[in-house]
């Protein structure tokens, strides 16, 4: 990826787990390159909160980068 195309955001395949024993998101990926807008879109639950704390690391993912 050139330094032009380069996002300014990348999430790859977060996983995130309460407790040691309840998964909460499995491989959500996103990319949001410069001047991007995103937005996050679901139902009560889907884990719209979860994904934004795990890239703010307010909650650590178990997997991905």
């Amino acid at each position: 990826m050139t330094e032009a195309t380069k996002p300014l955001l990348a999430v790859n395949n977060i996983e995130v787990i309460y407790d040691h024993v309840i998964l909460v998101l499995k491989g959500v990926s996103l990319s949001v390159p410069e001047g991007g807008i995103v937005a996050l879109l679901g139902a009560n639950g889907a884990g719209k909160t979860t994904t934004l704390k795990a890239v703010s690391n307010l909650l650590r993912a178990e997997r991905g980068d």
